[in-house]
């Protein structure tokens, strides 16, 4: 299918200006997926095929709009907590079913005791990389980090050579191209507002509406993208009002 239609505007024709400033809002009804939208391009009669999330978690429990590990997620208050568990070898991980090659993803995020976390989009069926990783940003609080996987560390290939002496070098020199990172300071209880556009090679991150980083790379023009969620380290990281448009 052609794709003719730019993200942000099918983002501004589904949700309005889909602007969440700094503090988490109830503008929305419990968890709501949409699918099969025909948007014709401005440039022609051609369509893209959008599908969308969204989520204020203004309910008690999680439920099954979220595929996440027991006991590491919950909703207090109207917002969603997400919490490593001790000992768990592993950060908490919560993903929501989406299938898109572009998308603009919002959600507001607020470090309340928690370390870090990553914004991750993976591929399910994608068997050339591990667990389906295509690419991320990784927040902490003092900046960001914006990773292609799908061409970088979580490639299976890279992954089986980056310790042979022979390959080391020139695949750590090949790494650092396939991430860019920011410097900047988040404040502990404070809410923040991200949008996360990812449209063909490019993967943008804004912050409370500024334009934050950018990285170009060819991992991130993956087609076929069928998840995204988060990854928590540590307890807690608040999240709320997760807003998501996707189209091939």
């Amino acid at each position: 299918m052609d794709r003719a239609v730019d993200v942000n505007l099918l983002v501004a024709m589904l949700f309005g200006n889909f602007n969440m400033e700094f503090m988490p809002k109830k503008e929305f009804p419990i968890s709501i997926i949409f699918a099969g939208i025909a948007v014709v391009g401005l440039a022609g009669p051609t369509a893209a095929e959008v599908h969308g999330f969204r989520d204020d978690f203004e309910r008690e429990n999680v439920g099954d709009a979220w595929t996440s590990h027991a006991n590491s997620f919950s909703i207090r208050n109207g917002v969603l907590v997400a919490s490593q568990l001790p000992d768990a070898g592993h950060g908490a991980v919560t993903r929501a079913q989406l299938n898109f090659r572009d998308a603009a993803i919002d959600f507001s995020f607020k470090y309340d005791g928690g370390e870090r976390f990553n914004f991750v989009v993976d591929d399910k069926n994608c068997k050339e990389v591990h667990a389906g990783h295509i690419c991320r940003v990784s927040f902490r609080k003092n900046g960001f980090t914006i990773q292609d996987d799908r061409t970088g560390v979580m490639n299976l290939e890279i992954r089986g050579s980056r310790d042979d002496p022979i390959h080391r070098d020139r695949i750590a020199t090949l790494l650092e191209t396939k991430k860019l990172t920011v410097e900047m300071e988040f404040v502990e209880g404070v809410w923040y507002h991200a949008r996360i556009v990812m449209e063909g090679e490019g993967m943008r991150v804004f912050l409370n509406g500024i334009l934050a980083g950018e990285l170009i790379s060819e991992g991130i023009g993956h087609p076929t993208k069928t998840q995204f969620g988060f990854t928590t380290t540590g307890r807690d990281i608040l999240f709320d009002n997760v807003k998501a448009v996707g189209s091939w």
